[in-house]
């Protein structure tokens, strides 16, 4: 075979351009019809890749513009939420504010309701042996204020002033056990003295056997003495006990302020106090 091939090599070369020739003429008489076919099998074999590109390449667009979107998104939300912040403290501080009218213009109605001159004042403290029974408030000697002045809120009796400084004072509220005020039955207008009990209850006392008194009802300062002013609301009844042998009934009060949560309070300046 590879002596044919030898022999008969320049023939072999001259069929070979013979066939090459031949094409080109066909080329040049048919060129779109095999550059047709040859278009044709291009895209066959690429249009694949070409697909399989151009949707790695949207999908890399649509992840990139997706980050970009979230982080838009998630400072937005920051500031949102910063926003939200914002409003929730206004709004808590107008909140607050409001109450704190509603509670002035409680005690500006009971300090007209008096026949006597007030001094408002603001609860600034607790003395630390005496957490529950007695208040520090921010008035004093400067401005009018003396021992034995009696204090109240818009809910009724808070106590009474036991020591004076110069800017501050002390008050012993009506529910420690040293306090005693003279109280009045204001339905059947029997009197006693109302004393401290345990936690922030109270007791009337020398209540005689045969008073009129019934649970639920109002107990106010009876004004006898030279401390409380008369009419102050203390508190209302919600025990009563007589036993046939006793002289006295057991009465347990509750008292209308809530000594946990004061804030501000009047102190009563009777007139003519220098």
């Amino acid at each position: 075979m590879r002596k044919f091939v030898y022999k008969n090599n320049s023939w072999i070369i001259f069929i070979i351009l013979v066939i090459i020739s031949f094409f080109l003429m066909s080329v040049d008489y048919h060129g779109d019809l095999y550059l047709k076919w040859l278009e044709e099998a291009t895209l066959r074999v690429f249009s694949p890749l070409s697909r399989g590109i151009s949707l790695i390449t949207l999908n890399i667009k649509n992840s990139l513009s997706s980050i970009a979107n979230f982080k838009n998104l998630e400072e937005e939300n920051e500031k949102l939420k910063e926003e939200v912040e914002l409003i929730l403290r206004e709004n808590a501080l107008l909140k607050e504010k409001l109450r704190a009218y509603e509670r002035l213009e409680k005690l500006s109605e009971l300090a007209e309701s008096f026949d006597y001159e007030v001094i408002p004042s603001l609860v600034i403290g607790r003395e630390p042996g005496n957490w529950f029974n007695s208040i520090i408030i921010d008035k004093g000697e400067a401005d009018g204020v003396k021992k034995d002045m009696a204090v109240a809120n818009n809910y009724g009796l808070v106590g009474r002033v036991t020591s004076v400084s110069a800017n501050t004072s002390k008050v012993l509220l009506i529910s420690d056990q040293q306090s005693a005020v003279g109280g009045m039955i204001q339905r059947s207008r029997e009197v006693g003295v109302v004393k401290g009990g345990e936690g922030n209850y109270c007791y009337m006392e020398y209540l005689p056997y045969n008073a009129d008194v019934q649970v639920n009802d109002v107990v106010i300062t009876s004004g006898l003495g030279t401390i409380f002013p008369k009419g102050i609301t203390i508190g209302r009844v919600v025990v009563v006990e007589k036993g046939k042998h006793d002289l006295f009934q057991k009465v347990l009060i509750k008292p209308e302020v809530d000594f946990t949560k004061l804030e501000e309070v009047l102190v009563i300046k009777k007139i003519g106090v220098e």
